[in-house]
């Protein structure tokens, strides 16, 4: 038969083994959960709307640097090709690229504020991680998000003013093609009498003469 009533004693085993037990969780109280409640604060702080206000200001400062370095050297290139600031082209050409920095810089701010979530998500993934012992991957920082914007919009300010030097090297060469046409025609000698001369009030040749191939005769001259 079996023994029954009374309390179990724990073995020497048992209580050495329940002694480990509480000093690991003295020392994950003391060390680890203020290492957690860190990593989790600073999770939360990531999605504060004051972060994502400091990303979009940051991406618009860059856009606002990087266009205004493309309108100051378009402007010397235009001047230098001796467009005048006062006419519509010269204004024109600083027009389109303040329009085509609203477009970036709304395009950058966008696309900082979803960089600003995904770091988000991935410090959260990074508590859960922790939860589970598993390690942790770095995520992006504030400064890594401000210098891709950055990078981004230097770079659609650069291919903008590129854009912009292209059309007017464009426009100058055909310009210059066109004078250059007229510049290398021989001179016309109203005195050569193969030359034809034409009356626009009557429809009449004037000079005429000599005009057809040798063995033919003079055409009549008509007034």
């Amino acid at each position: 038969m079996s023994k029954s009533g009374g309390d179990i004693k724990e073995t020497e085993y048992e209580k050495e083994l329940a002694k480990v037990y509480a000093e690991e969780w003295a020392y994950y109280q003391d060390s680890i959960v203020p290492f957690e409640n860190m990593v989790i604060d600073d999770a939360k702080e990531a999605n504060d709307e004051s972060v994502y206000s400091d990303i979009a200001e940051s991406a618009n400062l860059g856009s606002q640097k990087a266009f205004t370095n493309a309108r100051t050297n378009t402007a010397t290139n235009l001047a230098a090709s001796g467009v005048n600031p006062n006419s519509g082209k010269f204004k024109g050409t600083l027009s389109d690229l303040s329009d085509k920095q609203s477009v970036v810089s709304s395009d950058t701010t966008a696309r900082s504020q979803v960089a600003g979530q995904e770091r988000y998500i991935d410090k959260m993934s990074n508590v859960m991680a922790m939860g589970q012992g598993q390690s942790q991957e770095a995520t992006a920082t504030l400064t890594d998000i401000a210098q891709s914007s950055q990078r981004k919009a230097f770079n659609d300010a650069n291919i903008s003013q590129q854009q912009s030097d292209n059309l007017l090297g464009a426009a100058g060469a055909i310009a210059g093609a066109g004078a250059s046409y007229y510049k290398n025609q021989p001179a016309v000698d109203a005195n050569n009498a193969n030359t034809i001369t034409y009356n626009a009030t009557n429809n009449t040749n004037l000079n005429y003469d000599n005009a057809f191939e040798t063995g033919q005769t003079s055409a009549t001259r008509y007034t």
